[in-house]
């Protein structure tokens, strides 16, 4: 018995090193495993075995109320707006939005005079969330629809954690079944302030696709991103950066397509990459999907539809610019801060113009005129780069202060040198 005890424990002996390697490496290899099985298991909330989610009925049904006649613009029937939030946004942010939407009136066709936030399906995650979304229907006339599939449903996020980059499956999951349904969809971040109706633009420049700029450059809205003109690939062998916080997809057989290769991608990248970023993944999609079904994928005005990551009051540049190769693509400058780096009302009127404004009829479509310095009144306003949500929401009441009371107000946290 001594003799098989003394082996067990040479035994032991030899293999004690191996088993405490192998502990020590399964620690350090997890970690990466774990949130990979994280990420993964927030993106399969949103896909059954044949693909992604269909749309429930509630879904549909809020689409279909919320839809706009877009027959004056389009040989399509209608268009919806699209957004989502979670309690956190629901509380701070949406509100202001909401309120921003609320004073903007379609501007033609048989909903001609009905305020945008009658076309607005916002989609909720939690139930707090989707009690305060219907709590805000004593103020405004959104649509309310609640996703329990979403798992990442409450609390902020970091930016590229995985609950911040599950947000894009959500995100495309819902503006892929408002185009199943033959809706065109608008989506909208809810970090917003709609200054006029911005429907005759999405419509009226022939995209099929339409995204928003992360920087002020020097841009031609009019220009197909997936076939540029041979003087421009020349000088830009990349396309300036886009941000998806504004996008709008024409209902088309070959735009649904690409909005399913878009979130299909995702899916099939997060298990070896949690880190997979929506917005990353929707320039390289389009670029090959949008060039192979012949689509037109546009970039909107960064003059019409501002950022708080442009430098200071806002994006201009003339219209000269875009013809001119070596400057397409290039920075723009905004207008400079006044006071204590405020901006003023004529920043989002247009310079020297009082706009198409009017408090009893809302605010008229097509961005106006432009001004001498190329600056066109506003269509919207974006807050990324802002800080929490807590100061979006501030940022954007000081904006919707200053153009109810035409006066001057603090929108940006980013001080830039005075020029």
């Amino acid at each position: 018995m001594e003799g098989a005890g003394g082996c067990c424990l040479q035994i032991l002996r030899a293999t004690l090193p191996v088993i405490v390697i192998t502990l020590l490496l399964s620690t350090v290899i997890c970690k990466p495993v774990d949130a990979a099985n994280k990420a993964s298991r927030l993106a399969d909330a949103h896909f059954l075995q044949h693909g992604v989610r269909l749309p429930t009925h509630e879904f549909l049904a809020a689409m279909a109320e919320a839809a706009v006649d877009i027959r004056h613009l389009s040989c399509r029937k209608s268009l919806v707006l699209l957004g989502m939030a979670n309690e956190e946004a629901l509380n701070k942010t949406v509100p202001v939005f909401l309120m921003s939407l609320s004073r903007v009136k379609i501007t033609g066709g048989r909903h001609r005079g009905r305020t945008l936030d009658q076309h607005l399906v916002l989609v909720a995650w939690s139930e707090a969330a989707m009690a305060a979304c219907k709590a805000l229907n004593g103020q405004f006339d959104h649509k309310c629809v609640r996703d329990p599939e979403h798992k990442a449903a409450t609390g902020s996020f970091g930016f590229h954690s995985e609950g911040f980059n599950a947000l894009g499956f959500a995100k495309i999951k819902y503006i892929l079944n408002g185009l199943s349904a033959g809706h065109d969809v608008v989506f909208l971040d809810t970090d917003i302030i709609v200054l006029q109706d911005p429907l005759p633009y999405f419509l009226g420049r022939g995209a099929d696709m339409w995204a928003a700029h992360e920087k002020c450059v020097i841009w031609d809205d009019r220009a197909n991103m997936l076939s540029l003109p041979p003087e421009l690939q020349a000088v830009h062998k990349k396309l300036p950066p886009l941000n998806i916080g504004v996008l709008y997809f024409k209902a088309t057989a070959g735009v649904t397509r690409c909005v399913y290769s878009w979130i299909f991608d995702m899916y099939i990248e997060v298990p070896k990459r949690p880190r997979v970023w929506d917005q990353d993944i929707y320039g390289k999609i389009l670029l090959r999907c949008g060039a192979s079904h012949g689509l037109r994928w546009q970039a909107l005005d960064p003059r019409l539809f501002q950022s708080a990551c442009f430098p200071n009051c806002g994006c201009t540049f003339p219209d000269a610019a875009t013809k001119e190769p070596e400057l397409v693509g290039h920075n723009s400058k905004g207008h400079r801060f006044v006071g204590e780096y405020e901006c003023e009302p004529r920043h989002w009127l247009g310079e020297g113009g009082e706009g198409d404004e009017d408090e009893d009829e809302g605010a008229a479509g097509g961005g106006g005129g432009a001004g001498q310095d190329g600056s066109r009144p506003w269509l919207m306003r974006h807050f990324p780069c802002s800080g929490s949500t807590a100061d979006k929401a501030e940022f954007m009441s000081n904006m919707l202060e200053g153009v109810l009371h035409h006066k001057n107000a603090k929108i940006t946290r980013r001080v830039k040198r005075r020029l």
